[in-house]
């Protein structure tokens, strides 16, 4: 990367900062990710190869270092926290785009849901929910719920199924960023649960949402 070779701080950022992808691989690790893999299933459409030459690159530039196999940001890379906020605020705001279809991911949104979690609102006995998106031929996901934590899982595991849910992939997408309300998807039909009544109820509830929702 020759860089813009120019005094400007934004042109310097951008010299470390403006390659595709990197500031996505920044935000794994801000959300906790510590190793490659868990790295990628943040971001599925990064190959290995290309996941490797942004993580070399932000340890070369002092943002990331490695230790015992563990990625973790140093701290001018944990100084990028406040930029990605108002980054993501002013797509939430400001992006005459909007939500588009091809920003839809059910991969991406199952794996933001399963670590954006309230450790308190969580059953303490494993509980399997079965999480289908309406028209799409791929195989259903699987959220293992047991406090603290919900796995996301390509099987159920042995485990009988507790909630079946049957989404809209936008419907549920625009829930998790803040804009609309679960009861705007149960009205609107978007979104329909099978199982006992308590499961019903307490399921959007084991969720903290994501990180940037709208502010106000």
């Amino acid at each position: 990367m020759a860089g813009y070779q120019q005094f400007c701080p934004i042109a310097r950022a951008l010299d470390v900062l403006g390659e595709r992808w990197t500031l996505l691989v920044v935000r794994e690790l801000m959300m906790g990710e510590r190793h490659f893999n868990g790295i990628q299933r943040g971001i599925p459409r990064i190959s290995r190869t290309m996941l490797s030459a942004r993580l070399k690159r932000l340890e070369s530039a002092g943002l990331v270092e490695r230790a015992e196999g563990e990625y973790r940001l140093t701290e001018p890379g944990e100084n990028l926290a406040p930029v990605l906020r108002e980054l993501g605020h002013w797509a939430l705001e400001s992006d005459p785009r909007g939500l588009r279809k091809e920003d839809l991911s059910p991969e991406v949104l199952t794996h933001d849901m399963s670590r954006r979690v309230v450790p308190e609102h969580l059953p303490v006995h494993p509980t399997l929910v079965e999480l289908r998106f309406r028209g799409r031929r791929s195989d259903p996901y699987f959220l293992l719920a047991r406090r603290p934590q919900v796995q996301l899982c390509a099987e159920d595991g042995g485990f009988d199924i507790a909630l079946h849910v049957d989404a809209d992939l936008e419907a549920l997408t625009r829930f998790w960023l803040g804009e609309a309300s679960w009861d705007d998807l149960l009205r609107a039909g978007a979104v329909t649960l099978t199982g006992p009544a308590e499961l019903r109820r307490d399921f959007p509830a084991w969720f903290s949402g994501y990180l940037l929702r709208p502010r106000g």
